[in-house]
């Protein structure tokens, strides 16, 4: 092997460890769960992979841990970003939920003044021309 690959993998070989059995303890629990495991939810897990792997990396070189210190810490980040992705997933459409019951609250107001003045100048033009109201 080159210096280079050896120097990469002794450097991040223990971070991709934990990012390997944190997932499969991510699925482990899942599965324990009784979550039923689709491709999608796999695929997604997938491409979350490489953004769990900086702050993994981040951690481990906050801490200063090597080795198998490094792979928990790896395997922590993996089991702990479904949390955190699950929280703002459901921040997220908690505002977008506000946000449409305001926009229609504000648009069902909005209409019944607009029919409540309909009704007024209806009323108003049969005073003026000296109809009977209904």
């Amino acid at each position: 092997m080159t210096p280079w690959i050896e120097a990469a993998f002794a450097k991040y070989a223990w971070i991709w460890i934990g990012l390997t059995f944190g997932l499969a303890a991510k699925y482990a629990l899942l599965i324990k769960k009784g979550v039923k495991v689709r491709p999608s939810l796999l695929m997604a897990d997938i491409l979350l992979l490489p953004m769990v792997g900086l702050i993994a990396y981040w951690l481990v070189t906050q801490f200063g841990v090597s080795g198998e210190a490094a792979a928990l810490v790896s395997a922590g980040a993996t089991i702990g970003a479904e949390r955190v992705v699950k929280l703002y997933t459901e921040r997220f459409m908690r505002q977008v939920e506000a946000i449409t019951l305001r926009d229609l609250s504000r648009e069902v107001t909005e209409s019944k003044g607009e029919l409540r003045n309909a009704v007024q100048t209806e009323l108003s033009a049969k005073r003026l021309a000296g109809q009977p109201e209904d």
